[in-house]
């Protein structure tokens, strides 16, 4: 039996920035254990910080908004590439996602995210969750997984569900709507960007440097031209430019989300 979603509390942000105020490992053991053995030259995605330097995600139209906003907020906000395909093609580096060099996010202003009303990341959108109930292991997500720590949460996570997928979804998007739909939109777009680069490999537009000594790869990317995803599916002629408007518009909108969950 699904209980009844009214019973439990709606989450609200009380946008306090302690979530803001340590944005480097947000990542599981698990996620380190993968990127451990996989991102270093293993797979085409290559991992070009330190494990222990990760901070939040941008994707790489994300990144270019926060350059703007950056000096609209005049902060250096030290964005760098974070995860990277060489290509063997065209000898560039396609940079998928950037993160900031910070322990704190540079936007947060005596405690609070100067930009919070107007500009932020996915990754900021979807918080309290570190990830979405829909990994596909076969095993029903545990709630405790499933969110970093907020003070917002301790009236809500023990009245969550998770013996059942259907009820604890059911529960989560009563409780948390919108950071629920950024969440699921979140891994809607990993997907994405995983299923691009295979057809890419595929249709042989792109042909990634795989198996490498890790230190060859960093030295390669390091003195490659630099090309965000976006920019290179245009410039290889995958999608013109409104095509890849649009398709930011759909992620901005959770419309996988949306169409997933309704």
């Amino acid at each position: 039996m699904i209980p009844i979603v009214e019973e439990i509390p709606k989450f609200s942000c009380s946008a306090c920035g302690k979530c803001c105020s340590h944005i480097r490992g947000m990542i599981s053991d698990e996620e380190k254990d993968f990127l451990r053995k996989f991102a270093f030259g293993k797979l085409p995605l290559v991992q070009v910080i330190p494990i222990d330097k990760m901070s939040f995600p941008l994707f790489d139209f994300e990144a270019k908004r926060f350059r703007e906003w950056a000096k609209e907020a005049a902060v250096d906000a030290k964005i760098q590439p974070s995860r990277v395909v060489l290509d063997l093609n065209s000898n560039k580096a396609i940079i998928v996602t950037y993160a900031m060099d910070y322990d704190a996010c540079p936007f947060l202003k005596e405690g609070k995210c100067s930009i919070y009303y107007t500009k932020r990341a996915f990754i900021c959108r979807m918080f309290p969750f570190n990830r979405g109930p829909f990994l596909k292991t076969g095993e029903n997500p545990k709630k405790e997984d499933l969110f970093g720590s907020c003070c917002r949460m301790e009236p809500i996570l023990p009245r969550l569900d998770d013996s059942s997928k259907d009820a604890l979804v059911q529960q989560l998007y009563h409780s948390l709507s919108s950071e629920f739909l950024n969440v699921v939109q979140f891994d809607f777009m990993h997907e994405w960007i995983n299923k691009t680069i295979v057809g890419l490999m595929k249709t042989r537009i792109l042909r990634p440097a795989v198996n490498y000594p890790y230190e060859f790869l960093l030295k390669r990317i390091e003195n490659s031209e630099k090309i965000d995803l976006m920019d290179f599916l245009v410039e290889a002629g995958v999608k013109a430019r409104g095509e890849v408007d649009a398709l930011i518009q759909k992620f901005d909108e959770n419309i996988d989300a949306k169409e997933f969950l309704r």
